[in-house]
């Protein structure tokens, strides 16, 4: 009975034993398999970013290193710059963390530290800081599925060394959203509480908030990541479902309507203009630029007479390659080729 008792306690000891050194072999080899991928991982990005360096895009993530263990990889950088050569466009940004999740690495969650820094030529320079920011990607095999950003505190800077202006922009909150729809790319993005002012002319802009909903034909190949010539809107087309500002107080304005470029950058479409609140909206215009009083009252006095004196109009606006008509037939302006 007690050698009974005794050879059944050995037996459950040795199965410990065992499952104790399996599991310890596990965690053994997941340790190495998982140092071992995030050395490949960190060793292809340097490389990629190596060959980067003089082609017409090129980017850099100093002191870049792989982090996470043990249920996580995520990239760690000091900072990110990238600049495009051909175009003559460099954006540098602070520290760059993201993280997936080991059981779901198509899911990568990003953060960025201020400021942002983007320079254009000719002498035109975008800067941001902000209180969070933080984005998120869903990966497919082929390169981006979906993308997400949002950020609060917003605080942004326009300097056009041409112009000699500079234009300082703030917003509570913003978000970018971004999916591949088949050959298309959907975007929809919105500004809550925008406001701002152009120095050197005591300028203020009312606060506004501003929707956009898009979608720009045959564009999802931005995400794939497998043409750089996709980012070029010139000969695109695509659809504007609504681009809306509300300035509150019943001052609402909302545009619709199909688009394209040619071949020189110029625009040309056919959209539907609502504006509701036309008098709230030309005393605002005309207390922000009044030196533009005059046309903004000519504008005002056709959108009224047009709904016979009243305050909410439905226009059809004809764009005709960067030339702006209403109706059909009164040119209001020209947009400028991009």
């Amino acid at each position: 009975m007690a050698a009974s008792r005794r050879s059944g306690q050995t037996n459950t000891s040795k199965k410990v034993r065992i499952l104790g050194i399996c599991v310890l072999l596990v965690i053994g080899i997941y340790t190495a398999g998982w140092y071992f991928a995030a050395d490949q991982a960190r060793s292809r990005l340097m490389a990629a970013l190596d060959r980067s360096q003089g082609a017409a895009i090129s980017a850099a993530c100093p002191d870049a290193e792989i982090r996470g263990f043990p249920f996580r990889f995520g990239l760690f950088c000091s900072g990110v710059s990238i600049d495009d050569n051909r175009r003559g466009i460099s954006a540098s940004f602070g520290a760059l963390r993201s993280a997936a999740q080991v059981y779901d690495p198509f899911h990568v969650v990003f953060e960025v530290d201020e400021p942002v820094v983007v320079r254009a030529a000719p002498g035109l320079t975008f800067s941001a800081e902000w209180a969070t920011l933080q984005s998120s990607a869903q990966l497919a095999m082929d390169g981006v599925e979906r993308s997400s950003l949002a950020v609060d505190g917003l605080k942004a800077n326009l300097v056009s060394a041409l112009a000699g202006e500079l234009l300082n922009l703030s917003a509570s909150h913003g978000e970018l959203h971004l999916r591949r729809n088949g050959p298309d790319l959907d975007a929809a993005a919105s500004l809550l509480a925008v406001s701002g002012t152009v120095e050197g002319k005591s300028r203020p802009l009312p606060p506004v908030t501003v929707d956009i909903d898009v979608t720009m034909a045959d564009k999802a190949a931005l995400l794939r990541g497998a043409n750089r010539d996709a980012a070029n809107l010139r000969g695109a087309k695509g659809e504007l479902r609504a681009l809306s500002a509300d300035l509150g107080e019943g001052r609402t304005l909302r545009i619709s309507g199909p688009f394209s470029f040619n071949d020189e950058g110029y625009v040309s479409g056919k959209l539907k203009l609502e504006i509701t609140g036309i008098d709230g909206w030309r005393d605002t215009l005309k207390a922000a630029f009044p030196e533009a009083d005059k046309n903004i009252d000519t504008a005002g006095n056709m959108l009224t007479a047009l709904v016979s004196g009243g305050n909410r109009v439905s226009v059809d606006v004809t764009l005709n390659d960067g030339d702006v008509m209403i109706s059909g037939f009164i040119k209001v302006g020209e947009i400028p080729p991009i």
